[in-house]
């Protein structure tokens, strides 16, 4: 988003609710709270008991017919794990790294294992069209939708009632998903994070310790986005407090500067290791870039000797390898 698209959003935040246009008249959108949650959770409970009272069958009795037709199986399951506990993995391993190049090739890796992931939850889903569990979430996403639309700005008059939700013609409903959707796509996290380093932002940095003086209100009455804007901007407050190494340029990107915090302490490691060695190839890492020894204040001089040892390695180093070479 541009700047001016970042400072309407951040006002819709504090303000607690957005604008719209529908059916030519301006409408509003309530940002959502903890509160909205538990209403959200009722409402499920409620069209999943009705669901299971009319005889449609629970998730796990549904499974559990199409196993016994071959349909799903066991291995199915299992294959779901696996790339769960590969992408969790990934997760955990990532901590360890502080190239940057190494840091973005698992990236690469996770948004692949995740896309795959997706797919196979995607192909059990399908399989679950007409089960209690289906119809209570998608009545309840009804109504939280419905629910998000008022007529006025003080959000005391809904825009439906749920009854005179259940007979709107088809194009209607479309028009109201469609604008919740774009609604609710604007207020991702990851887009909340890009708010928060935008520069127009960084005044409010000093005032995120406490909600009060942030929002004027306790923390247990914020929306969903303002708890989201006051978490990151103490996350990124603290990574820029913390560290004054950080490159310019990703100084406004978010993932880019949870990756350099998290891979913090595993890059002080090994630039401590390098400072107390005199070994002659120690200011050159196998797999490297330039880019890489930039950010660990190193100079890409020298490595002819670590290229050899990697080669005798079978093609690369270990940190422990490095260590050994470098004498530590």
């Amino acid at each position: 988003m541009e700047t001016k698209n970042y400072r309407k959003a951040l006002k819709e935040i504090i303000d607690g609710y957005s604008t719209c246009e529908l059916e030519d008249k301006t409408r509003y959108i309530k940002h959502q709270s903890i509160s909205d949650v538990v209403d959200f959770e009722t409402v499920y409970d409620k069209h999943y008991n009705y669901a299971q009272s009319r005889g449609l069958p629970t998730e796990k009795e549904t499974f559990a017919q199409l196993k016994s037709e071959g349909i799903w199986s066991d291995k199915d399951d299992a294959e779901i794990e696996t790339q769960q506990f590969f992408l969790a993995s990934l997760q955990k391993n990532k901590r360890n790294l502080y190239l940057k190049s190494a840091i973005a090739k698992i990236n690469s890796q996770m948004e692949e294992a995740t896309q795959k992931l997706k797919q196979l939850v995607g192909q059990k889903e399908q399989l679950l069209s007409n089960c209690c569990e289906k119809y209570a979430i998608n009545r309840a996403n009804d109504y939280y939708m419905v629910s998000s639309f008022f007529k006025d700005k003080k959000l005391k008059k809904n825009l439906f009632t749920q009854e005179e939700f259940e007979y709107i013609e088809a194009p209607r409903i479309a028009a109201l998903v469609q604008v919740y959707n774009k609604f609710h796509d604007t207020f991702q996290e990851e887009n909340i994070q890009y708010l928060v380093l935008e520069d127009f932002y960084r005044i409010y940095y000093s005032f995120s310790e406490s909600s009060v003086d942030f929002f004027g209100k306790p923390i247990v009455y914020l929306s969903n986005n303002q708890l989201n804007l006051i978490i990151y901007t103490r996350v990124f407050k603290n990574i820029f407090d913390q560290h004054d190494d950080i490159p310019e340029k990703i100084k406004r990107d978010p993932g880019a500067l949870l990756d350099f915090s998290g891979s913090s302490e595993a890059r002080e490691e090994i630039k401590k290791k390098l400072e107390q060695t005199d070994h002659a190839g120690a200011s050159s890492i196998v797999g490297a870039t330039a880019e890489d020894l930039e950010e660990l204040g190193l100079k890409p001089t020298g490595g002819e000797s670590l290229q050899k040892a990697a080669q005798a390695k079978g093609g690369s180093l270990t940190m422990k390898d490095l260590m050994d070479l470098s004498g530590a």
